[in-house]
Parts: C-alpha cells; structure tokens; sequence
C-alpha cells in the first residue's frame, strides 16, 4: 500500500462520466440492474427504504473524486431524495489506498453538500465492512442488515443529523 500524505490531496468535484467506470469496474463489478447517475431508493424515518422515481425529476446529483495525478483514487456522489433529506452513494477507496482517511474525506464532502443544500439529515446505506468509516464520521446504523433485498449485500441504513433544531 502506497503512503499518502492528506495534505496534498484534495476532493474535487466530478461528474458521473468520469466516476461511472469506477463504479463498473470496482464498486457493483457484474452489477444486474444499470447503474444510473441517482438512486430512486429514499429513507423513509425511522427505518424504512423505499422507491421513488420522481427523485430523477425533482433533484441532481454530486460527484466527487480525490486523485493522484490522473489516476482516481476514491470516489463518492450525494443527491436529495426529499427537500430536507440527502443521501451518499456510491463511495469507493481504492483497494491499495484503504484505512487512510479518504473515505473520511469523501463522506465529509457530502456531509457539507447536504448542509449547503439546507438537509436536516443525510443517508446511505453502507457494505457491512465499510460502516466503521461512517461511524467514524457521525453516522448511526438504523435497523437490521439487508442481504437478499440488495444486489451486493449485507447492507444497512447509516443516518447522520445535519441541521439541529
């Protein structure tokens, strides 16, 4: 595993072009269902997920990427699934350049798009192995963990406050 130093790195903003071969090649690799720039998935409080379509009309999505020179090394995308609600989907670390905080990193990013965006609360729903970085960023396991509901299981729903009232 190469060393980075995070003070040289830097999360920019991207595009789903660029992140989508990431997501093909290393996130969901022979993934059923396309994968599509947002999900219709939405958290509905407390603890359950359901569908919505209408999200691909009402909002748009954010990419985000931290590289080392062209070569892409985390990646992480946020959207709203209702006025007051963002989620983060989508986030990979590179095998070699894992448990150095890119994650962190990436997550943080969302966090703040959700609070630029006036959300009360942001969700996702994290692989069993990568919940501790979203815990280590606020973010509370909700419920039981989902397995055959999903494509690439076990996952949970993970929910942060933004906004306190």
């Amino acid at each position: 595993m190469e060393e980075i130093n995070l003070d040289t790195y830097e999360c920019i903003e991207s595009s789903f072009e660029e992140i989508y071969d990431v997501w093909y090649d290393h996130l969901w690799p022979g993934r059923i269902s396309k994968i599509e720039s947002m999900s219709s998935l939405y958290w509905e409080s407390p603890r359950t997920i359901t569908k919505d379509k209408t999200i691909f009309k009402k909002y748009s999505p954010k990419f985000w990427v931290v590289k080392h020179g062209d070569e892409i090394l985390a990646v992480n995308s946020g959207f709203k699934t209702e006025e007051k609600i963002y989620r983060s989907r989508g986030l990979f670390v590179h095998k070699d350049y894992r448990g150095q905080g890119l994650s962190a990193i990436l997550l943080r990013q969302a966090i703040l798009q959700g609070k630029r965006e006036d959300c009360h609360w942001i969700w996702s729903m994290p692989r069993k192995k990568a919940l501790p970085a979203y815990q280590r960023v606020g973010f509370k396991k909700r419920g039981k963990w989902l397995d055959k509901e999903v494509e690439f299981g076990p996952n949970c729903l993970a929910t942060r406050q933004l906004i306190y009232k």
